[in-house]
């Protein structure tokens, strides 16, 4: 979930007809071909016009680096050709892949050229997918099992790993496991020192096999050992809850296939068990589908409240509303918990309940990805995201690398990470108590004028 979720545009029409291309076939090979094959798609596909030569010296920069060996001639020309330019890329390629001695393969190199080519537009919703990841994010997008492990959500702070989310229904759930264990050691592998993407390595693997975490938990003297059988992993669209107070809480994980159907089901629920505050907890929701992001802010927002603003390839303006009415009243408050990896779709509905002052936005700044984009398939399994259009919120503020900035901050503090304490949710819930005692009061009010009258 590192990786911002592309939002996809098939609720657009005017998108999706005219731009996506065939995909290569997965016969092709992959080689300096396969790099050329990635740009023409993404020329043809990309929201702002791209020169060949320094696209492609970015991708050469990058087998560079891997290889640790240079080409023998020099860059391409800014202003070659896009057929000048291909021919010299794969002279250049070929050269630097003569030299690596069977270190690295064709397809390592072209796939670090892809990478690193679509790195340099420094673009949140354009990139070079890895064959595993990308075929992971197929599966989650189509509502299937995206992969095997234990159900959880790593948070790595200050040479740390703690557990910032268990998924409901998941192993690691029904091990015991809880939010803000500190992962210390994987089948006796000591964490310190390791990156993100070893330790996540190491807890997954295949379904009916056993791995054990080594966890410090707040207010345990010791470190406690917890076997737990991996298997199938699902992630869930939410997970609601009546916390103290008659304060509704909802956790909404991706805007995935169903998220919108299954957030109105959820607010129902909480409403017929009495809701008087809304708590919604976006955090590390990377954004998904515009239908879905649709769908949940026309649960939230009155009729035709502007939540999104783009700008296609052919300069296009398009403006998305919401078409109503909401399910939950004006009379209930809302209070949004938002983090830095709250990316996309989730942004911009953090943004229009924010312009529509229907909530008060708490946490820490957003990520800043907001775009909207498409997927290719590209051979061996991999995929490309390309940007298709440029995107604002609803009143047309600019939040690509700029996030959205709380009403109210509260930053998840390594202290109150080590005494398994949620100082973002204690300050959220402040916040909700407080507009819940001012509408008591309010209420209280106007029955003594009333009763005066």
């Amino acid at each position: 979930m590192s990786r911002p979720r592309v939002m996809s545009a098939v609720l657009i029409g005017l998108l999706l007809a005219a731009l996506v291309m065939p995909a290569p076939s997965r016969a092709q090979t992959v080689d300096a071909q396969f790099v050329l094959t990635v740009f023409n798609t993404l020329r043809q596909n990309y929201v702002d016009p791209l020169s060949p030569g320094p696209m492609l010296n970015a991708g050469l920069d990058s087998v560079r680096k891997l290889a640790g060996v240079g080409a023998f001639g020099g860059p391409i020309p800014d202003g070659a050709s896009q057929q000048q330019a291909a021919a010299v890329f794969t002279q250049r390629f070929n050269e630097i892949l003569s030299q690596t001695a069977g270190r690295h393969s064709a397809t390592e190199l072209a796939f670090a050229a892809a990478a690193g080519m679509l790195e340099s537009l420094h673009d949140s919703h354009t990139g070079f997918i890895a064959p595993d990841i990308y075929q992971e994010e197929k599966r989650r997008e189509n509502g299937q099992v995206a992969f095997t492990g234990i159900g959880i959500v790593l948070l790595f702070r200050d040479d740390q790993f703690y557990i910032s989310e268990v998924y409901p229904g998941g192993p690691a759930e029904a091990a015991g496991i809880r939010a803000f264990d500190r992962v210390l050691a994987v089948n006796g592998k000591v964490t310190a020192g390791l990156k993100e993407d070893e330790v996540s390595g190491m807890i997954r693997g295949p379904a009916a096999t056993q791995v054990v975490l080594t966890l410090g938990r707040p207010g345990a003297a010791q470190p406690v050992d917890v076997p737990i059988v991996r298997g199938p992993i699902k992630i869930p669209s939410v997970a609601s809850k009546m916390l103290e107070g008659d304060i509704g809480y909802l956790r909404l994980y991706e805007f995935l296939p169903g998220a919108g159907s299954a957030f109105r089901d959820a607010v129902f629920t909480l409403r017929r068990d009495g809701m008087r505050a809304l708590m919604l907890d976006l955090r590390g929701n990377p954004g998904g589908l515009v239908q879905e992001l649709r769908n949940v802010a026309d649960a939230l927002l009155p009729r035709s409240s502007p939540f999104l603003q783009m700008r296609t390839r052919g300069g296009r303006q398009v403006l998305l509303e919401t078409s109503g009415p909401p399910i939950v009243p004006a009379s209930i408050p809302i209070v949004v918990l938002v983090d830095g990896d709250t990316g996309s779709a989730a942004e911009l509905l953090s943004a229009a309940l924010q312009e529509q002052s229907r909530a008060v936005i708490t946490g820490i700044k957003t990520a800043g990805a907001v775009e909207i984009g498409i997927t290719v398939d590209l051979p061996q399994g991999a995929g490309m995201s390309v940007t298709v259009a440029r995107v604002t919120s609803g009143k047309g503020i600019r939040l690509e690398g700029q996030g959205v900035t709380p009403d109210v901050s509260e930053t998840l503090t390594t202290e109150s990470l080590k005494i398994g304490h949620d100082s973002q949710l204690d300050r959220a819930l402040e916040v909700l108590r407080t507009k819940l005692d001012a509408r008591v009061g309010l209420d209280r009010r106007s029955a003594r004028l009333e009763a005066a009258a």
